[in-house]
Order: C-alpha cells, then sequence, then structure tokens
C-alpha cells in the first residue's frame, strides 16, 4: 500500500468516530500536513505513516513535527492538538493528544 491509501484508510477512521475532516495535504514552505480535522470545536492535526514489513512509528521524528507545527502556524493561530495514526498490517494505531516540548526555538 502507499501512503494514498494509508490517508484514506485514516480519513475513514476518523469520519467515524466524530472527527471533522477540515483539509488534506495542507502545504506551506515549511511541509505538508496529512490531514486537519476538528474534533470538539478543536482542530486537530494528524499525520499518517503506514506500512507492513516494520511498525513505521519511528518515522514522526522531531524534525518532521516542526515541520508540521510551522505549517499549523503558517496558515492558523489558534489552538490545536497534535495526532498520530499508523496503519500497520491492516490494523489502525491512533495516538491522541500528543505532547512535544523543545528547548530550541522555532
Amino acid at each position: 500500500m502507499k501512503g494514498k491509501v494509508f490517508e484514506e484508510l485514516a480519513v475513514e477512521y476518523l469520519s467515524e468516530r466524530g472527527y471533522k475532516i477540515l483539509e488534506r495535504n495542507l502545504r506551506s514552505p515549511y511541509g505538508e500536513i496529512d490531514i486537519l480535522a476538528q474534533k470538539d470545536g478543536r482542530k486537530v492535526i494528524i499525520e499518517v505513516k503506514g506500512g507492513n514489513t516494520y511498525f513505521p512509528a519511528e518515522k514522526l521524528t522531531k524534525e518532521k513535527v516542526k515541520r508540521l507545527l510551522k505549517t499549523f502556524l503558517f496558515h492558523y493561530n489558534e489552538d490545536f492538538s497534535l495526532e498520530f495514526i499508523v496503519v500497520y498490517k491492516g490494523k489502525i494505531y491512533h495516538y491522541k493528544n500528543l505532547e512535544w516540548c523543545y528547548e530550541e526555538e522555532f
């Protein structure tokens, strides 16, 4: 499966759980957000990774998160949460309310 297929599965999964999909593949000079959704009145940045040969969670790096946050802030200036969806061997793993702390500035 390719990235778009994993994203389609994630969109279906999120929609079934009450997330409103606002945008897909939201781009900025800093990077791209796979899915921007809304849940309970709050914007949610959702990164999607998938694979079948190994669990792809390690693909969510500090640098990737920085690009996601910069992309969101390029378009919006409001409260948000960060979530991560892994599609692995046909199963969906959903990590919610991720928190990231950096000592360095953007």
